[in-house]
């Protein structure tokens, strides 16, 4: 594209120049076209009066002959008349510093000086009589002013005026004809640059454009299976872990078993993380992602990223330190999950590049700030962390996982109005300090509060497990349910019977729950749909609201999940 531009830049640069140049000439042509009719015009100006003085002239000089008393004022009006036609006269034949006449053309310079006419011999000839008269100097022919002398001098100064008219006409045409060519040269120019510039520049930007709106296309098409690829595979994953993190959630072991147990979830909320990561990472590329707050209690969302990394500290010999305040112990409104992942990050970060000693997490509440500190004593910072490390394609091979962590964590900590510095300790380590605002709503109820009762449900699901999982937790709301194993039966058993909410999976054999929520609406636009899926699509969850859903869960769910979109929904529908 570049080569395209600067290629179309040289030509048109160049058609710009010649055009300028042209333009340029044309108007020193006007200019000059102007100063010649304005000379001309006063030289014609002054051909013409030596015709009117000489008459006044021969006038003043005849009544000076014929009167017998001298008359002052016709000496005075003869002497003035006969000095401006003397300089008139000696200005029409002035040459250059080459010797050539300035205002006569070769017609003049015959009519002026070559016999027969010798019209400048003539205009000398009249001067010296009437000077001779005027300062009588010499005996005067009293015939120098008769009507037929004056008419023959007025003849010849009559074709001078003509002669130097046709010269005027001709100096015009000329440059005229100069202004018409180098017009019609513009007019060429300017067709050349369409024909050679533009057409061609045209051609380019198109042909430039169209090949890069297909990599565009082919840009997205590869975004778009990408998605669709992490979108099928969180589900694929999501799907057994809901069972496997139900399984060991559930378990009772004994004691000398509890370290097993607590390797068991370290690895399930490992898979669950990576599998978060992969999605947050598509939803940030795409420009999808916002924050879901919701009031929980905040000292939970620590004790559930910390219990989980215990068993890594534990194994690698780290010592796990927390001093976590009593202000947390409150219900704080925010985005927790998106808040124990920025958590997980940093206290995972710690550990990865902590050999020996400890890490201490300190958090607090206080004046609506929640300030979380995170001291390690690893090998601390080689340079200072500046917004370009938490670009993943700017770290090297020495860091593990996928690499996209430090990045989700600035975008979470920027959603928060937050703010994060990492900063060497003495003597050795790294101090992380994360300062966000948060919200305290003390009247706030709590979700069992707001739960509805007597609530009769209707859980779609093809998967047992997951169907086994969902009914246990409605059962623990004291919630009655009915099953179907697909769209289709859901619909048959919709038309029948009451629910006062459907939990509706998407992926499923026969008619999927896509379709069985569009029929659904048909004949019932009133009972809330919660969709219940491990398809993280930002498309797919755009359309089941577009087909009527009143929600949605993503897997693996689990009782608070399921307690805060019931309240959601129901609030929003009137259901008691």
């Amino acid at each position: 594209m570049f080569e395209v531009v600067a290629n179309i830049r040289l030509r048109n640069r160049w058609a710009l120049i010649a055009i300028a140049l042209l333009i340029s000439v044309s108007v020193s042509l006007m200019q000059y076209f102007f100063s010649v009719q304005k000379n001309d015009a006063n030289i014609i100006n002054i051909a013409g009066k030596q015709r009117m003085l000489s008459q006044k002239i021969a006038w003043h000089g005849d009544k000076l002959l014929t009167s017998q008393v001298p008359s002052t004022s016709h000496q005075q009006s003869l002497d003035a008349s006969l000095s401006l036609f003397k300089a008139n006269h000696q200005y029409l034949l002035l040459k250059n510093d080459n010797g050539q006449y300035k205002y006569l053309s070769p017609e003049l310079i015959k009519l002026y000086m070559q016999s027969p006419i010798e019209l400048d011999l003539r205009v000398q000839k009249f001067i010296q009589q009437v000077e001779g008269l005027l300062y009588k100097q010499e005996k005067i022919n009293p015939d120098v002013f008769s009507v037929k002398r004056m008419e023959g001098l007025l003849k010849y100064l009559d074709q001078a005026v003509g002669l130097f008219e046709k010269a005027s006409v001709k100096k015009v045409a000329w440059v005229s004809s100069a202004e018409l060519f180098f017009w019609l040269l513009t007019m060429l120019l300017l067709i050349g640059v369409l024909r050679f510039v533009f057409i061609p520049m045209e051609k380019q930007i198109t042909k430039a454009l169209l090949k890069y709106q297909q990599q565009k296309d082919f840009a997205q098409q590869v975004s778009k299976n990408k998605e669709h690829f992490i979108a099928r595979a969180s589900h694929e994953f999501r799907t057994p872990l809901q069972g496997f993190v139900t399984s060991i959630d559930s378990l009772e072991v004994s004691n000398s078993q509890k370290s097993i147990k607590t390797q068991a979830s370290y690895c399930a909320s490992r898979i669950i993380a990576m599998l978060d990561e992969l999605q947050d990472l598509q939803a940030l590329s795409l420009g999808r992602w916002a924050l879901k707050p919701s009031n929980e209690n905040l000292l939970q969302s620590f004790n559930k990223v910390l219990l989980g990394y215990e068993f890594g500290y534990n194994q690698k010999g780290i010592a796990l330190v927390r001093a976590l305040d009593s202000t947390l112990d409150q219900a704080i409104k925010l985005d927790h999950q998106r808040f124990q992942q920025v958590l997980a990050e940093l206290v995972g970060n710690a550990l990865k590049f902590t050999e020996e000693g400890s890490v201490t997490v300190k958090a607090c509440v206080s004046n609506k700030q929640l300030t979380v500190t995170i001291t390690d004593t690893g090998s601390g910072l080689t340079k200072p962390v500046s917004r370009s490390t938490f670009d993943s394609s700017n770290q090297n091979n020495h860091f593990q996982g996928l690499r996209t962590g430090l990045a989700r964590v600035q975008y979470i900590v920027d959603a928060f109005d937050g703010n994060i510095v990492f900063e060497n300790t003495s003597p050795n380590g790294v101090r992380v300090t994360l300062k966000m605002p948060v919200v305290i709503d003390e009247s706030a109820p709590s979700f069992s509060a707001l739960l509805p009762i007597n609530m009769h449900c209707l859980v779609v699901e093809d998967n047992p497990l997951n169907m086994h999982i969902l009914t246990r937790i409605l059962s623990q709301l004291n919630y009655s349910y009915e099953c179907a194993k697909n769209g289709k039966v859901a619909c048959e058993m919709a038309t029948k019977n009451e629910y006062q909410v459907i939990f509706m999976d998407l992926n499923m054999p026969i008619m999927d729950g896509f379709e069985a929520i569009k029929k659904i609406r048909i004949f019932d636009a009133n009972t809330p749909i919660i969709v219940v899926t491990a398809n993280t699509s930002t498309e797919d969850m755009k359309l089941v609201y577009e087909y009527g859903a009143s929600g949605h869960i993503h897997k693996p769910i689990c009782k608070q999940a399921i307690v805060e979109e019931l309240v959601n929904v129901c609030i929003s529908s009137g259901t008691n």
